[in-house]
């Protein structure tokens, strides 16, 4: 048992820098990955090394993005530094490539654009890698990448690459500036992705040598092996720009994703492959394990009665400017199929299909979906209110945004109707403020307006009018949201993070905030309205609170089109499919929990 705590349950990797276990959280009741950090230091120099290592991990805690690991504590036991991450049973692509041989140059591309997106995250937080190869970078189940096992030189106690044990870290990615001591920045992250990239193309690293010594010579003074163009086909500018030796002469993350994409522009390349099995333990790091459901008990959805739930802050989301708007041009193959296959199986077909209209999302932006596959928030498009409610939405992740045809069947969204761009494009309301250009919490109709929207940012709201030809005007705003102060009390300061209506009364929602919510009867078009109390999601107790990611918050959520008691609900990269019956407000699970693939797997209508 570490820190009284986390119960070790097998060993699944050993290294230079540690061993990792497989271990259980007896707090949270979760499995995840821990890795024992070897500090040798004593004394003063031990603290030093401590204080290093827990304000780089609290750095890291400070990441969400789909394809970084989620690192969950860091903690002092037996003189010793032990990291809590995510567990992921998927192979890393060292293990992949030796499995089923190199991949070809657009299955790198693809490869490359969510690394180089994990990186733009990781350094947005003032933070390095120092150790970006193949081994550090796992394939999961739906064919999306992780990045992991970061900051290994500051974690061991500073930027030097030698120690008393010989090298720290990878000779064959390291940039050569750690070899000569010199300063260590994002472009160092950069050169081991190329050395990553071509490992992936070759089967090798350009610096692999017979000798440890002749790699790091190699690193340091030689040119890299040159692939031919048959291996590196079009990729093979961008791997000569990321290997220059002098840092300041690479490209930066953004300019290397544009190469990326500039390479890929002419044609869509194909899915990355589906995770080749492996031999042993599970990797070092690997990704999140879902509890097994069980009911929590509680009085219904409806209830006012106060709880003891948890009364932090919501998990507010971060402005994702550098983790949400990159495309990705290759999503897991099973995944897409899924996708398509399920979009057939609602009755899709091609005849309903069209192109993107005018108005704010213009003819959208010809880069590709957001890699993304979380959802901030939904709005929908005007018209006249239905009982059977609409069926076309825009999608709001990030600071993108791209509209959609919402389904009935087992997914939640059939097909993108228009392609992403940015939300810029709503000259008239959100473009003009930045804390809505930036991405936006949450979005409600005006009661009886086909074409009015309440629009929640934190802790500012718009309302704005969206007429049938799409083109938005500003009503009023920005205003404080304290304006909503009767119908949001008892909830965590901070905004709203999700609005669900209620299924038999169009004037009253439920407002859900970090892990609780509140049902508000709201006060017709005015903002504002009233609730009887605030109380913790686990008193959905047959549905949010059967399943730890969406007991400790939401993040939208989406009604079943044509069906006024079923939703849609969605925390993180999951979502799963509910019910919630008519006055007693009973609520049960539909579809189970489900990982949602990238955005760019969804077919766009034709």
């Amino acid at each position: 048992m570490v820190s009284g705590r986390y119960l070790l349950l097998d060993r699944v990797g050993s290294g230079g820098m540690g061993t990792v276990w497989r271990a259980t959280d007896q707090l949270l009741g979760r499995t995840v990955a821990m890795k024992e950090m070897r500090l040798q230091s004593r004394g003063e120099e031990l603290a030093k090394q401590k204080q290093r290592a827990h304000r780089e991990a609290r750095a890291l805690a400070r990441i969400s993005h789909p394809n970084v690991i989620n690192v969950y504590d860091l903690v002092d036991h037996d003189e010793g530094v032990w990291l809590i991450m995510e567990l992921v049973d998927g192979p890393s692509l060292a293990e992949h490539v030796a499995a089923t041989g190199p991949m070809t140059p657009s299955t790198v591309a693809g490869v490359g654009l969510q690394v180089l997106a994990a990186l733009r995250a990781v350094h947005a937080v003032g933070t390095l890698h120092r150790d970006v190869k193949p081994g550090n970078v796992l394939l999961r189940a739906d064919g999306s990448l992780v990045l992991c096992d970061f900051g290994i030189a500051a974690l061991a106690g500073g930027d030097s690459v030698t120690t008393t044990r010989g090298v720290l870290g990878s000779p064959e990615y390291i940039a050569p500036e750690r070899l000569h001591q010199q300063p260590v920045g994002p472009a160092s992250d950069l050169f081991s992705l190329g050395s990553t990239l071509c490992a992936l193309l070759s089967g090798r690293s350009p610096f692999a040598r017979s000798e440890a010594i002749a790699v790091l010579h190699a690193v340091a003074h030689e040119e890299p092996e040159v692939l031919p163009e048959a291996v590196a086909g079009p990729l093979r500018p961008l791997l000569e720009a990321l290997l220059r030796k002098d840092p300041a002469e690479r490209p930066s993350v953004a300019e290397a994703m544009e190469m990326v994409r500039a390479v890929t522009a002419t044609g869509t390349a194909p899915p990355l492959p589906d995770p080749a099995p492996h031999s042993g333990q599970s990797s070092p790091a690997a990704a999140f394990a879902v509890s097994t459901p069980g009911s929590t008990g509680g009085t219904t959805p409806g209830s006012t009665r106060g709880s003891t739930a948890d009364t932090g802050a919501p998990r507010r989301r971060v402005s994702r400017r550098a983790m949400l708007s990159v495309g990705l041009l290759a999503a897991g193959s099973a995944v897409t199929g899924l996708w398509v296959n399920h979009s057939m199986d609602d009755g899709e077909t091609g005849a309903e299909d069209r192109e993107p209209s005018a108005g704010p999302e213009g003819n959208g932006d010809p880069r590709p979906a957001p890699s993304s596959s979380g959802l901030d928030a939904v709005m929908a498009v005007p018209g006249p209110p239905s009982p059977e409610g609409p069926s076309e939405y825009w999608l709001f992740t990030g600071d993108d945004y791209f509209r959609f045809r919402a389904a009935s069947g087992n997914h939640p969204v059939r097909r993108r109707l228009t392609r992403p761009s940015p939300i810029g494009k709503w000259k008239g309301t959100l473009a003009r403020f930045p804390g809505f250009r930036d991405g936006v919490d949450a979005v409600l109709r005006v009661p009886e307006k086909g074409d009015e929207y309440w629009v929640f940012a934190k802790e500012r709201y718009l309302r704005i009018r969206v007429d049938p030809a799409y083109q938005d005007t500003l009503v009023t705003g920005p205003q404080p949201i304290s304006d909503w102060r009767s119908a949001f009390q008892g909830l965590p300061p901070g905004g709203i993070d999700a609005l669900m209506r209620v299924p038999d009364d169009p004037h009253q929602v439920w407002a859900f905030s970090g892990g609780r919510y509140a049902r508000v009867r709201l006060a017709g078009e005015e903002p504002g309205g009233s609730n009887p109390g605030a109380s913790g999601v686990e008193l959905w107790s047959g549905t949010l609170a059967r399943h730890p990611e969406f007991r400790t918050g939401i993040d939208a959520v989406l009604p079943v089109p044509g069906v006024r008691n079923d939703y849609w609900v969605f925390a993180g990269r999951r979502y799963m499919k509910i019910r919630v019956t008519d006055v007693e407000y009973a609520d049960r699970v539909l579809l189970p929990p489900r990982t949602l693939p990238p955005w760019s797997a969804v077919p766009l209508a034709n």
